[in-house]
């Protein structure tokens, strides 16, 4: 995961750098994550993660944000920053490296971050109050159960006895736990591992485990690694659509939202018009971001074309109508039924959409 530096133009204090602090990183790796927090790679400023971590003093304190390292994550970004639609709403955007969902709300609840991208496996963690979900951007397909011909495993209800890693709290254990309920399987029936990407590529790779559950880009590299005809797609999260919706979206703090609802509306507002340059430019969206994240441009078609991406108009209307507070509640249920959170509590308590809906207003007067 990614964090985003957001600055109303103004004077800068030092360059400081601000790596998320050693006792959360726990969070991130082996049974609780994506991988390891704030992991960044220093650099130059065309490897787009060795950019130093500016901070804006303002009245009102500092902005920050999140986005991954892969096409869901920071696609949105790249395309506003290239096109300086950022820099159209008096914002200045830096990123700086997260790997999961989890982590990233745990640097957020500790004040370290103030808005971010996530996918839907974290977002419990909005359920739980802890963030609210203000721009949702498209729905995933991209999460993968995978094996491996020699593995034997052929259908779901053949996983039965097996070993299978997968990182918690991520939507890659939500593919997971879907696959074993439409198998009639229960987890006590498999073993389960808990591992970062990184370490499940690696199991499977070398045939550790007989199945795993990952996204992209880690997908394209067990198969670039595997070799293509090697590996075996039991099930994706896209499987299941008629069940649920699984969106990728933007969070804030409730502490951050409240102060800055002006500054909510302007990054709203660049993200709207980086969708539908996106619609209008995707070949030119999927090399920026394979250059940004230093990737292998057809891994990255490949995910963009495995995502349904929202343009404007598809945003405004899905948050606007209700149908996208539909997709929460439904994936709230969800939660409860897995038991990562007590209870469902009012959409609207977690879901806000006011800024989204001010922003594309003002861009359609």
């Amino acid at each position: 995961m990614v964090l985003l530096t957001v600055m109303l133009c103004g004077i800068l204090t030092d360059v400081q750098e601000r790596e998320y602090q050693a006792e959360h990183r726990h969070e991130g790796t082996g049974d609780n994550g994506r991988g390891g927090a704030a992991d960044r790679r220093r650099g130059g400023r065309n490897d787009g993660w060795g950019r130093n971590d500016r901070v804006l003093e303002t009245g009102d304190g500092k902005a920050q944000s999140c986005i991954h390292p892969n096409f869901g994550g920071n696609n949105l970004y790249i395309t506003a920053e290239k096109n300086g639609f950022f820099e159209e709403e008096g914002l200045i955007v830096e990123p700086v490296k997260f790997t999961a969902g989890p982590q990233e709300i745990a640097a957020m609840v500790a004040g370290d971050v103030d808005i971010g991208y996530i996918g839907h496996g974290a977002t419990f963690l909005a359920v739980q109050r802890q963030v609210n979900v203000f721009l949702t951007e498209f729905l995933g397909n991209g999460d993968e159960l995978l094996t491996y011909k020699e593995s034997g495993i052929t259908s779901l209800e053949d996983l039965k006895g097996k070993t299978i890693a997968t990182a918690p709290g991520t939507s890659g254990e939500t593919v997971l736990k879907l696959a074993l309920e439409k198998a009639g399987l229960s987890r006590d029936d498999v073993r389960i591992v808990n591992m970062d990407a990184a370490g499940m590529v690696a199991a499977i790779v070398a045939k550790k485990v007989d199945a795993c559950t990952l996204w992209p880009p880690q997908t394209s590299e067990v198969r670039k690694t595997m070799g293509e005809e090697n590996v075996v797609r039991l099930t994706t999260i896209g499987d299941f659509r008629d069940q649920f919706a699984f969106p990728g979206h933007w969070v804030v703090t409730p502490k951050y939202m409240d102060a800055h609802p002006d500054v909510m509306v302007r990054f709203s507002r660049a993200m709207l018009k980086a969708m539908d340059y996106r619609k209008e430019h995707p070949e030119e969206t999927a090399e920026n971001v394979a250059e940004f994240i230093d990737a292998p441009l057809d891994g990255v078609v490949a995910e963009m074309n495995n995502i349904d991406l929202f343009d404007a108009d598809y945003c405004y209307q899905v948050m606007t109508d209700g149908t996208a507070a539909k997709w929460y509640d439904a994936l709230q249920n969800l939660y409860v039924q897995d038991g990562k959170v007590e209870k469902t509590v009012p959409v609207e308590e977690w879901f806000c959409p006011q800024f989204a809906k001010e922003a594309y207003e003002s861009l359609h007067k």
